[in-house]
């Protein structure tokens, strides 16, 4: 029960257990716990308006008299003029916020998806760019005091390192900015009234080729089957599946040996980059290739799961070995253009161009991403076995014998 006692040091010291008013301060109030902790309280109702505002100070005597009158009366100005001090104080605090606090704010809306689900991925690339980029540039910065003049020093000075971090940089910055300065934003608190720097694009800084047209001829393929017989088995195997599956880098190392049955690599929409399935039906050589007694396709030798590290320095050596084969100069290609490579091959081997962009795990576009749901698994099977046949021939052209390969 709350008591009125005229307080002084020496009486709220010696205050026991429960609840003791202030007469001199409306609403304020000292609370004595069992253990004789004793804390400052404020509760009091807001006139035509309904709401009861309670707060906590902190504890006497580190909170002195003098210094919880003074919190209790600026609260009562406030809740006197029919206006919740709490609101403001939200208000005040969302015009004073950091950069880095509205960020936190920012990543926790995008993770919800209250308008937009974002994939995984995604939701990756914003944290990481904010965390190598972003923050330590900016995030201890008052975010309304943030001008273009700011965000645009910062990209010019991380494009002198890296001209496609920079257009990354800039293209999440803006985004995490309209955010904030949008009704979203205003909804979470964050009090920035317009977008400091609505010129940032992720285009800004010119980083080459927008497009890479790159894919392996004929001829390159027999090359890197005779550039892969000295590499080890590991990598024997993950390169010619890559070719065989014409799949994602990342898919194919990660997967674990339960997605294949039968013949039938089942990607799950999880792990798929558009967030769809895909089905890949391997060939007799494609089988053997993915035969495994592992957990995982491609196990690890250091850790419980998939190895996903050393294939792009096998990349390089396989690429050297290329070259010394041809006698000339082999453009580079990366893991990416082995997916060109059966794209740009699969016409001439009869392959129906949707097809082949299922094969792909393309999204289809317009009304027959909404209408054709058909997934055309016997004609996919029937390309895929030309794709292999048409390997397998160059193997042979290459005078790659099969067990070199294999074993």
């Amino acid at each position: 029960m709350s008591e009125s006692i005229r307080f002084s040091p020496s009486i709220v010291a010696g205050l026991e257990e429960g609840r003791h008013s202030d007469p001199a301060v409306p609403g304020l109030f000292v609370s004595v716990s069992r253990t004789g902790r004793k804390t400052w309280l404020f509760r009091r109702r807001v006139p035509n308006v309904g709401s009861t505002v309670e707060l906590k100070l902190g504890a006497f005597p580190s909170k002195s008299i003098a210094a919880a009158r003074q919190w209790a009366a600026t609260l009562n100005v406030s809740i006197e003029q029919g206006k919740d001090p709490r609101e403001e104080a939200r208000r005040e605090h969302g015009t004073r916020m950091t950069v880095g606090e509205a960020h936190l704010i920012y990543m926790a809306a995008m993770r919800r998806g209250d308008r937009k689900v974002l994939k995984p991925r995604t939701l990756s690339d914003k944290k990481d760019i904010y965390k190598r980029d972003i923050g330590p540039r900016l995030g201890k910065r008052i975010l309304t005091d943030l001008t273009e003049e700011d965000c645009w020093d910062a990209v010019y000075d991380k494009a002198k390192d890296s001209k496609v971090r920079a257009n990354k940089m800039a293209g999440e910055l803006s985004c995490f900015l309209r955010w904030c300065s949008g009704r979203e934003g205003r909804m979470d608190g964050i009090g920035l009234k317009a977008h400091p720097a609505p010129t940032l694009n992720s285009n800004w800084f010119a980083t080459g080729p927008k497009a890479n047209k790159r894919f392996l001829s004929e001829e390159e393929i027999g090359w890197m089957f005779q550039a892969l017989a000295p590499e080890e088995l590991v990598y024997r195997r993950g390169f010619i599946l890559l070719l065989l599956t014409a799949a994602r880098r990342s898919e194919l190392f990660g997967a674990s040996a339960s997605e294949i049955r039968d013949g039938l690599w089942t990607l799950p929409a999880e792990r798929s980059k558009n967030g769809l399935p895909n089905y890949v039906a391997l060939g007799p050589w494609g089988m053997r290739l993915a035969q495994t007694n592992h957990k995982w396709l491609f196990p690890s030798p250091r850790i419980d799961g998939p190895q996903l590290f050393g294939w792009f320095k096998a990349r390089d050596r396989v690429h050297a070995r290329m070259e010394e084969i041809a006698g000339v100069k082999v453009a580079r290609w990366h893991f990416h253009d082995l997916r060109r490579t059966f794209r740009s091959h699969s016409r001439k081997l009869g392959i129906d161009r949707d097809i082949a962009e299922l094969m792909l795990n393309h999204k289809k576009k317009g009304l027959d991403e909404i209408y054709d749901q058909n997934q055309e698994l016997e004609l996919r099977r029937a390309g895929f076995a030309k794709w292999e046949q048409f390997l397998v021939y160059l193997a042979s052209e290459a005078g790659v014998p099969f067990s070199q390969i294999e074993s």
